[in-house]
Formats: C-alpha cells, sequence, structure tokens
C-alpha cells in the first residue's frame, strides 16, 4: 500500500465486561474502508426500511377492528334505514340487537331498555376483533365469514326458538 502508515486502536472485549482498547496487529489502514461504509450505510437504510414496514404491517392487522367500528358508529342508520325498507332484514344484520331486545331475557326493565342500544354499538366491532383474531391465526376469508356468518345463524336460531314460530310449526 503506497501513502503514510496510521496507527489503528481496535476495540476489544475484556473478560470484566469491559471495552478496551489496544494497539492493532497491522498499522495500516483497510484499503477498501469507503466501501465497508458503503455497505453499511445501504445496510443501515435497508434495516430502516424493514422496520417501517413491519410497523406498516403491523398497522393494517388492525383494519377489521376499524371496519367494525366505522360500522359500529354507522349502525343506528342503517338499523333505521333497515327498518323503514325491509324489516325481516334485521333478524339477518342485527339479531343480538333483537335478542337482547327479548321479554324472556327477564332484565330489570331499565337494561331492558338499554341493552338493545348496547349492542347495536358494539355488534361490529365485536364482530371485527373476531375477524381480526381469525386472520392472525391465517384462516383464509371463506373460514373467517364462516365463523361469523354461524354467529349469526346461531343467534337467528335462538331468535326462532323464542318468538315460538319452531314450536308452532312443530305442532302441526
Amino acid at each position: 500500500m503506497n501513502g503514510p502508515l496510521h496507527i489503528v486502536h481496535e476495540l476489544f472485549y475484556t473478560s470484566a465486561g469491559r471495552f478496551g482498547r489496544f494497539r492493532a496487529a497491522t498499522t495500516t489502514f483497510p484499503e477498501h474502508i469507503e466501501q465497508i461504509e458503503e455497505e453499511q450505510r445501504a445496510f443501515r437504510a435497508w434495516m430502516r426500511l424493514q422496520k417501517i414496514r413491519l410497523g406498516l404491517c403491523r398497522v393494517l392487522d388492525f383494519w377489521p377492528l376499524a371496519l367494525g367500528l366505522l360500522l359500529g358508529l354507522l349502525a343506528p342508520h342503517l338499523r333505521a334505514l333497515l327498518m323503514q325498507r325491509h324489516p325481516w332484514s334485521m333478524w339477518l344484520v342485527f339479531p343480538f340487537v333483537l335478542l337482547a331486545g327479548r321479554p324472556e331475557l327477564h332484565a330489570n326493565p331499565h337494561l331492558a331498555g338499554v341493552l338493545p342500544m348496547i349492542i347495536l354499538y358494539a355488534q361490529f366491532p365485536v364482530e371485527g376483533l373476531i375477524v381480526q383474531w381469525a386472520m392472525r391465526r391465517h384462516v383464509t376469508v371463506p373460514g373467517v365469514a364462516g365463523r361469523v356468518f354461524c354467529m349469526h345463524y346461531l343467534c337467528l336460531v335462538q331468535l326462532l326458538m323464542i318468538s315460538g314460530v319452531v314450536g308452532q310449526a312443530l305442532v302441526q
């Protein structure tokens, strides 16, 4: 190597848990230090990009819950629209609200009046949370839709049993 010689002190780790300095075995500065520093800068930039990408993926994991919260805020408007156009669709979209309003629950009068409204606002965020948990377990989209449909189906069956429609059909 042509040029002046440099004395380099390198870090080393002692058994006492401290960093120390010793005189390097070679007294010459590495020839390709610029290349090494450029590779380090490129690696640090890649690591920053990976951290940003990981953070974005973590935020995007919450989309079902965010959509559920948005639908929960719009639920009273959706309920009013359904009641005007197709009242029977309340059995499909909001079966939990109808089930919470049934007198067979034997809740105190204040709770019986407030519970359907609480369920109306909470139904979609809870379903969004269930979808989020299912998607974390890498369940397919049809599998997630099947879970939500199964919940609605079970509540619908419960409504049919409570309303007496099933009993009347069995008697005839």
